[in-house]
């Protein structure tokens, strides 16, 4: 196995205490310090406030929210990270829009229901987003610029965020082109160990499996480590959990501390939240501050 990631995720709104990119300017450093080599950035793109706060109700996969900052400063930040020896992998919704993103006008790039009407994607309550049509070539390339876009502004790959609603051969030509055109090693993470495995050209991914089967086997928490593919990510907390209003001691309880100290210690691929590192009794939301 290769150097095992150390994974750190942030939300941008929520690492300083002004929420920007410029403030958070010192933060790699620290981070590096702490004995991470990767951040996972939690969407940094502009939404539309007045319909979702959520970061993955994205209305421009090319701009950056102007809360957080400018692509000048994202670019900057990237780089700050790397001079630290951080990779950043920036998560990714290519699944589905904001209903105000700039792709809604072009007709037919959205799945529709049977009253005409773009819809959520199935079988979920995310009612800030609407479906991308992924069966339509011209989604397919625009998505496969989104990432391209990234990777020239220096991000080190992508999770890609709801990526089991989107047909595999198109997710893995995707990473195929990207991979075949940058000089350099990418990330691709997603969640399950099932999709990984059936695609294939996922790096990595986080295994939710584990994370479920800890619970009520605090004790067994070492030996689910050791139980899964060396691809696996593994963690206690993180924006899906959190963002229920637990803190990690809130969702874990009195074994919380020795888990944590299970996962740090470990040879694995892991990844601590933002509560994790910073204060495991708080909570910190991955949602866009109210301006």
């Amino acid at each position: 196995m290769s150097q095992p990631l150390r994974i750190l995720e942030l939300s941008i709104p929520h690492a300083t205490a002004q929420g920007t990119l410029e403030a958070a300017m010192q933060l790699p450093q620290r981070v590096a310090q702490a004995g991470f080599n990767a951040v996972f950035v939690l969407p940094w793109m502009m939404i539309n406030r007045e319909m979702s706060t959520s970061p993955f109700a994205v209305v421009n996969h090319h701009a950056m929210e102007p809360s957080i900052g400018s692509l000048e400063e994202a670019i900057n930040w990237i780089e700050c990270c790397h001079s630290n020896g951080l990779s950043v992998v920036l998560d990714m919704p290519l699944n589905h829009t904001s209903p105000s993103h700039s792709w809604t006008t072009t007709p037919g790039w959205y799945s529709k229901d049977h009253s005409g009407n773009m819809r959520a994607p199935l079988g979920t309550d995310w009612n800030d987003v609407v479906q991308l049509d992924h069966s339509n070539e011209d989604v397919s390339k625009a998505c496969l610029n989104v990432l391209r876009f990234w990777i020239k502004c220096g991000v080190d790959g992508f999770r890609l965020d709801a990526a089991s609603f989107i047909p595999t051969e198109i997710v893995a030509n995707w990473i195929a082109s990207v991979r075949l055109e940058s000089q350099r090693e990418l990330h691709f993470w997603c969640d399950g160990h099932e999709l990984a495995n059936s695609c294939g050209y996922f790096s990595a991914y986080f295994n939710h499996d584990a994370f479920r089967k800890a619970k009520g086997r605090e004790q067994s928490w070492n030996h689910l480590l050791n139980s899964y593919s060396e691809n696996a990510i593994f963690y206690l907390t993180n924006h899906d959990t959190l963002h229920a209003q637990r803190s990690p001691t809130v969702e874990w309880g009195a074994d919380y501390e020795l888990m944590r100290n299970v996962l740090v210690e470990s040879n694995r691929h892991t990844m601590l939240s933002w509560s994790d590192w910073m204060n495991p009794e708080e909570y910190y939301s991955f949602m866009h501050r109210e301006s």
